[in-house]
């Protein structure tokens, strides 16, 4: 049993790292792709930053796929899909934290 939660917290682990190892490339796809003239502020956050922030509620954590089949096969723990994402944005405050991943 002990071997088994070992495992699965070293998994658990890989896919933070991996999904959020990737969020500077999400990063520079969105400040490309935002409007001319619009100020954006991208912050790259380490997945060891970035988990706390995330489990405390502090942060919301987007799949930055619109694909939902593509998400589902990378989703990290408390992230949500980016049509969710946006069903929320009316109501998100403007200094909420909120960060994105791809891989």
């Amino acid at each position: 049993m002990l071997r088994l939660k070992e495992n699965r917290n070293v998994l658990c682990a890989a896919a933070w790292i991996t999904g959020l190892l990737f969020l500077a490339a999400c990063a520079t796809m969105a400040q490309q792709a935002s409007p001319k003239g619009a100020k954006m502020e991208v912050t790259r956050i380490s997945p060891q930053d970035a988990h706390p922030l995330v489990k405390s509620g502090q942060a919301l954590l987007v799949c930055a796929y619109a694909n939902e089949k593509t998400c589902s096969t990378i989703m990290l723990e408390g992230a949500i899909f980016l049509k969710e994402f946006e069903t929320r944005l009316a109501g998100l405050k403007k200094d909420q934290p909120i960060i994105f991943y791809c891989a």
